[in-house]
């Protein structure tokens, strides 16, 4: 082989030659290392082989010993169970019988561990020995006999019974089996034995000539890798002397001692050191960018890639050259103690283009991230978004780079103007880059990463190379949410208004002919009226159309009383007033008053109240005012039906006391779109609704605004031809208080200690105490009572009734007791005691100073007829009103009903009423000339003795919160026009008898 210098290759045969060897070398070592490696697997397998079967073969050889050694161990026992048996046979000493029963034990063990070596394997010795537990069981019994009959019968039973043979031909038996178990087991062994030996023999020979091969072929292997190896290094020193990048090689003492040409023409231009000076030597200023590097590799063995460095070059472009150092360690011989390879790149004309790249980079992304719209651009034709500015995720509210490849415009929700959602292939970049179009744009209200929502408009572009063919695509976005909903708005406002200019203009039309309808009847009436008042008819004639003059004018009182509410609640002027209040008495009075409309088109009231409704605090009258609503909605589109008023308390969801009412009909019903269409202002479910029923509209949408301002709802089920059910379900307790007391206006009589017609009930049958106070209670007393003699003594010192119903049987005192005591007190001697017995001792009552004495069971009318004695002398109604009209009507009223009335003009008037007589009832107006009806409520309550006087206000006028804070010392509080005057009268009449 000849060479040009010290390191370029130039023959070409004997490179033919070398290339051909490395072809050879290369087969030789493919086919050597498989089947060497094969040999030693087989050697190996055949040196396991044979051990793990020996291991096995002698498992089985000591088995077979054992099978031997255990059978004459059973036989032993066997045999000291029988001399002790004999033993005990022929003297009947306990104590021969104890090595027959030591051997028991010990012959159970035996028998056991012969079955378990018969398990593990299956051979002659086991099979000879299969039945040998039967027959030593048999023998075992026979003996056991012997003993039991020498036990019981005496020696000459026991000899006669061992004379029979029986126990020698068992033992016999037992002896011929263990022998054909030897002889086997010993057969089993000697095969064992040789089979062993054959198969050491052969596998032993068949491993030693397969590792015998093995080492051959690898020791050809390592002669052929070292023909291999020396040829690698010639062809790696004309590799390293030719190669264009600098290779040099670095001594423990950090000086260069070799380098190939590349490296020496560095050194020849000043760029780097020459051999034998550290390779910093030029420029000191590299070591400590380089040695640390250095050191590492030398030390540690550590690889150091990509050092960069940058040296003065004026022949460089720019003055400076780059270059890209790498250090790796170097194991040399213990002669040269090893080293420090070199590598190093000259990167200076990448260093500049990729400096000129970052620039332009840099002025891309500046310009980019100051665009006022987001930017995205993604490869095609996968669609997959690879850059972005900061705009598009401050637009997007999201991170836009994928997660993974594909899952770009997948995971973007938006939805189009008409509400649907926008498919991944809607999309304008998956337009785009699907070839479809040129260009795509599209406007969308995109669901944020935050999940709010926002219009966007998305605008495609695509990107071609040099050769047209798309290489991608540009998607710029804009934030056009606020233009979007201003329009929107827009839209919305202008259709809201065209249909509440619409809504309004038919709202008008209708109320017109609403508001003419009832007035004309009253105004044709009352010229009837006139006329036959005239030709002098009687006033039963009259009664018919004075009648309907009064539907009339109360339906237009209603219609009216709509719009105000309606004015009231869109001016934020309607208040909640909160009073406690019992809700079935109210619901059964409110059905009372709209027994007739119901009943106007045949109609059927049902009540179905749930029996703990009790109380609630909140707006009475517009609790009511909701119901009497839905009650009149109902009655409106049934007709031969039934309406049904139901209610019940129940907890809500979010677990506060509620209070549910249902008005369910079984009239005309509503179709799904009609009933979106309820609880809007000034409309009706259908324009034919109003030609056919009538009405304003109104009812509906004030009775959501009521329930609202209560913190309730209103629900609708319905179902066309077949009728609606309605429900109102408002808290129990409403949460915003008013400043107003809720006892102030309540229209429940409060427990008073000096009632004028309080009766004490004192009995310990709770039967007896309900049952009389529900017959005092509908005679107009208040109740209360007690339970047995101690407190009944406490309630008359604290209540200090009228009368006393006393029972005689009581517990702890009894009612005699109780009587002394009251009769013996100054201060209680003088009420009256009433008492109560099943035995007739009417002289013992008389003479303790009972006023009267009723047995028991107590009948009604003798009760009524009692008590009768006890009302209060004082009484009659007081009316302050400034019309004289409508005071000389309720007055009327009041005195066909059997009261005493007074009347007055003003409150200074009603003051001097007062002062002359006592009344039990108060009838007040508000608003009138002199004294108004708040200063007089304030001067009649300081007056001695009317603190507790009910009082009704009867106004027209809308209270706010301060004047309902003035009137705090009203019992109830009623609008004109909102209850008929007889209703009135009846009111006052239950506020007397409670009083």
């Amino acid at each position: 082989m000849t060479r040009h210098g010290a390191d370029t290759l130039h023959d070409e045969d004997t490179n033919g030659r070398l290339v051909g060897w490395h072809r050879v070398s290369s087969l030789a070592i493919s086919s050597i290392i498989p089947v060497a490696c094969a040999l030693l697997v087989v050697a190996v397998l055949a040196g396991s082989w044979n051990y793990v079967a020996g291991q096995d073969s002698q498992a089985d050889a000591r088995r077979q010993r054992s099978f031997i050694v255990r059978s004459d161990h059973l036989v032993s026992a066997m045999k000291d169970l029988e001399i002790g048996e004999r033993g005990y046979v022929l003297t009947g000493r306990e104590e021969y019988l104890r090595p027959y029963e030591d051997a028991l034990p010990q012959i159970d063990m035996d028998l056991d561990g012969l079955a378990a070596l018969g398990m593990r394997r299956t051979n002659g010795a086991a099979a000879a020995l299969a039945p040998l537990r039967g027959l030593v069981t048999s023998e075992r019994a026979f003996f056991q006999r012997v003993v039991d009959v020498r036990r019981d019968q005496g020696t000459d039973a026991a000899i006669a019974l061992v004379g029979t043979g029986e126990g020698r031909r068992l033992m016999e038996a037992i002896l011929a089996a263990k022998r054909d178990a030897d002889v086997r087991a010993n057969a089993e062994t000697a095969r064992i034995e040789d089979a062993d030996r054959w198969r050491s023999r052969i596998l032993g020979v068949l491993s030693l000539a397969c590792a015998t091969a093995a080492v051959a072929l690898l020791t050809r292997l390592a002669l052929v890798r070292r023909r291999d190896s020396q040829r690698s290094r010639e062809t790696l020193d004309d590799v390293l002397g030719n190669a264009p990048v600098g290779l040099g090689f670095l001594g423990r003492d950090l000086t260069v001692r070799h380098m190939n040409a590349a490296l020496s023409r560095m050194a020849a231009g000043g760029v780097l050191a020459g051999v034998g000076d550290p390779l910093w030597a030029r420029h000191p200023a590299l070591e400590t960018r380089i040695r640390p590097h250095v050191d590492a590799a030398l030390r540690t063995g550590t690889v150091s890639t990509d050092i960069e460095v940058a040296v003065p070059d004026a022949a460089a472009a720019g003055g400076t050259r780059y270059l890209n150092l790498g250090f790796y360690p170097l194991k040399g011989s213990e002669d040269t103690g090893g080293g420090v390879g070199v590598a190093v790149s000259d990167v200076t004309a990448a260093k500049l283009s990729e400096e000129r790249v970052r620039s332009g980079e840099a002025t891309l992304r500046a310009v980019l991230d100051t665009l006022p719209v987001g930017v995205l651009i993604a490869e095609a034709p996968s669609g997959r978004v690879i850059d972005h500015n900061v705009r598009a995720e401050a637009i997007l509210g999201h991170g836009v780079m994928p997660a993974r490849p594909g899952e770009d415009v997948e995971r973007w929700v938006a939805f189009h103007e008409d509400g649907r959602q926008v498919a991944p292939g809607d999309w304008p970049l998956a337009r785009v880059v699907r070839g479809d179009e040129a260009f795509a744009e599209t406007e969308v209200d995109y669901v944020r990463g935050d999940g709010r929502r926002a219009w966007i408009d998305f605008s495609c572009a695509p990107m071609q190379g040099r050769d047209g063919a798309l290489v991608g695509a540009v998607v710029v976005m804009s934030d056009i949410d606020v233009r979007k909903r201003s329009e929107q708005a827009l839209a919305a406002a202008r259709d809201a208004a065209e249909g509440a200019s619409r809504a309004k203009s038919t709202f008008l039309a209708n109320m017109s002919h609403e508001l003419r309808t009832p007035l004309s009847a009253i105004i044709g009436y009352s010229e009837m009226l006139q006329e036959e008042i005239q030709d002098g008819a009687e006033a039963s004639e009259l009664t018919t159309d004075v009648g309907r003059i009064e539907g009339n004018a109360r339906h237009l009182l209603g219609l009216i009383n709509d719009v105000l509410d309606l004015s009231k609640v869109e001016s934020g002027k309607m208040e909640v007033y909160v009073e406690e209040f019992a809700v079935e008495p109210l619901l059964r009075d409110l059905a009372a008053t709209v027994g007739s409309v119901v009943a106007k088109k045949g109609n059927r009231l049902e009540l179905r109240l749930s029996p703990d409704l009790g109380t609630m605090r909140s707006d009475l009258t517009k609790v009511r005012q909701v119901v009497l609503n839905l009650v009149g909605n109902a009655a409106k589109f049934t007709e031969g039906g039934t309406i049904t008023i139901a209610a019940v308390r129940r907890q809500g969801q979010d677990g506060l006391d509620r209070l549910s009412f249902s008005l369910a009909d079984t009239g005309i019903g509503m179709t799904p779109e009609q009933v979106n269409k309820l609880f809007q202002r000034f409309t009706q479910a259908d324009q034919s609704t109003t030609r056919r029923f009538g009405g304003t509209g109104l009812g509906l949408s004030i009775t959501k605004a009521f329930a609202d301002m209560l913190g309730g709802t209103v629900t609708v089920e319905s179902v066309e031809g077949r009728g609606s059910t309605f429900t109102f379900e408002v808290p129990s307790n409403h949460a915003p208080v008013t400043d107003v007391p809720s006892d102030a206006l309540s229209s429940s009589p409060t427990t008073s200690t000096d009632r004028r017609d309080l009766v004490l009930v004192i009995d310990d049958d709770a039967d007896q105490r309900t049952l009389l106070s529900r017959f005092l209670e509908r005679e107009g007393f208040a109740v209360q009572a007690a339970g047995d003699g101690h407190s009944g003594l406490d309630a008359v010192r604290s209540l200090r009734p009228r009368a006393i119903l006393l029972d005689v049987m009581l517990p702890g005192i009894d009612g005699w007791s109780v009587l002394s005591e009251l009769k013996s007190d100054p201060e209680l001697a003088a009420i009256p005691v009433v008492m109560v017995s099943s035995v007739d001792d009417k002289g013992l009552a008389a003479s303790l100073g009972a006023a009267d004495y009723m047995l028991k069971p107590v009948r009604r009318d003798r009760l009524t007829q009692v008590m009768a004695g006890f009302r209060s002398s004082e009484g009659g109604v007081l009316i302050v009103e400034d019309d004289a009209n409508l005071r000389l009507h309720v007055r009327s009223l009041l005195e066909d009903e059997g009261w005493t009335v007074a009347d007055a003009g003003n409150g200074r008037e009603a003051l001097e009423q007062v002062a002359l007589r006592r009344p039990e009832v108060v009838l007040l107006d508000l608003q009138m000339p002199v004294m108004d009806g708040f200063d007089f409520l304030k001067e009649f309550r300081a007056v001695p003795g009317c603190a507790d006087v009910p009082v009704v206000v009867l106004t027209a006028k809308d209270l706010t919160r301060e004047d309902r804070g003035m009137l705090r010392g009203a019992s109830q509080i009623l609008n004109k026009g909102d209850i008929s005057l007889r209703a009135i009268t009846e009111r006052l009449t239950g506020l007397a008898h409670r009083a």
